[in-house]
């Protein structure tokens, strides 16, 4: 399994419940029609910043997936929910779980 983990702050016109609502239209238009990909978590960190996660089957999906990301209606609708500099994204394989 490969993540994405993105952390970020939102734009300063943008409530948690446009992020959320924003979100849910950018899974069932785009998201969850992308090989591979399996679920999109959303968190509130103490500091009020926000980390997603993004599971998928394999790195190679996740890749494919931002290669289509041109692709995806009302993209910008999204991409202004994020305050400008403030996102940072690691990805994770997991080796194990137990």
């Amino acid at each position: 399994m490969y993540k994405d983990i993105i952390s970020y702050e939102l734009a300063e016109h943008v409530t948690e419940e446009n992020l959320l609502s924003i979100a849910k239209q950018i899974i069932e238009s785009w998201m969850k029609n992308q090989s591979g990909f399996i679920k999109w978590e959303i968190h509130k960190n103490s500091d009020e910043t926000y980390t997603d996660v993004v599971y998928w089957n394999s790195k190679a999906d996740a890749k494919e997936a931002e290669k289509n990301m041109g692709d995806i209606p009302d993209a910008n609708d999204w991409f202004s929910c994020y305050k400008e500099g403030s996102i940072s994204s690691k990805n994770l394989t997991q080796i194990a779980a137990f």
